[in-house]
């Protein structure tokens, strides 16, 4: 069985290698912290796409500070400065929570607050854009141009879409496991594959195909994908105002179900993978497909 991982936006930065080897990296981890012995080595392979929008000359703009007052953003500074985005690794500990069992310093529980209040307000802030498709789409072309790309470019589109065919193996079967952005990517190519492939299980993680902006860009009809032969898990935080929705209401509300679980993320980084791969279900969705 051959796990393929699908990641999400903005990382230009990075290589194949070097992505594949931090989602391994945090995975395993997660492994780790559950105890689980496993019988045999994972054959993981990560689809990687991230450079193609450095050839398009292009790069994303995504700015929390443009959608929030800053205050939201930063009244827990100076105790906690930002830091510069890196590859670093969460540990093996899963929400950081406010509990009266635990007693937390008071900068931890003001840098704490702080982060759930922006991760409500930007849900809030979402919630209602998906009200307004035009305003929505308007927001993905001038913040989250590597989203545009994907659903207007046709030509960006098949681009990506060769990235991870190069990953599947026709004679091998395969667990889908899509981050973000990667969760429209499989769901599209997923509806177009060749039924040479075996795909016994797809997992959505942190999914924006809840939105109606990115449902009218895909292919359609929305349907289950028929070359899918086992489950599709679609895991969604509370805490990720990206994707802190369901696939359950139409079109998604197809048979077999989708399986849909909420499960708690980081709240200082609710979109990251880490809060995601690393999280007890998901990984169990993971390896019991094995």
């Amino acid at each position: 069985m051959k796990i393929i991982f699908i990641h999400g936006m903005n990382q230009q930065n990075h290589t194949a290698q070097s992505l594949q080897r931090y989602w391994c990296d945090i995975f395993q981890q997660g492994i780790n912290a559950q105890q689980i012995a496993l019988k045999s080595p994972l054959n993981i392979q990560l689809a990687f796409y991230g450079d193609l929008i450095t050839t398009h000359h292009l790069s994303n703009q995504f700015d929390l500070e443009m959608l929030l007052p800053k205050f939201l953003l930063n009244f827990h500074v100076p105790y906690f400065a930002k830091k510069p985005s890196t590859l670093s690794i969460h540990p093996p500990t899963f929400i950081p929570t406010l509990s009266p069992q635990q007693p937390v310093a008071l900068k931890t529980q003001l840098y704490l607050a702080s982060e759930m209040i922006k991760d409500s307000a930007l849900k809030e802030f979402v919630l209602l854009l998906n009200h307004f498709p035009q305003l929505h789409e308007s927001m993905i072309h001038r913040f989250l141009i590597e989203t545009y790309l994907y659903l207007d470019n046709a030509d960006f589109l098949q681009e990506v879409h060769q990235r991870v065919l190069k990953c599947l193996d026709e004679h091998e079967p395969h667990i889908i496991v899509a981050h973000s952005l990667g969760t429209v990517i499989a769901y599209n190519l997923l509806q177009r594959l060749d039924p040479k492939y075996n795909i016994q299980r797809f997992i959505t993680l942190a999914s924006p195909l809840a939105f109606r902006v990115i449902q009218a860009k895909i292919l359609h009809p929305i349907l289950r994908p028929t070359i899918l032969q086992g489950d599709w898990f679609n895991f969604y935080s509370q805490d990720d105002f990206l994707s802190a929705f369901p696939l359950s209401n139409a079109p998604f509300n197809f048979e077999p179900h989708i399986l849909n679980q909420r499960i708690r993320t980081f709240i200082d980084h609710p979109h990251n993978i880490a809060g995601y791969l690393q999280n007890p279900a998901v990984i169990q969705a993971i390896l019991q497909a094995l």
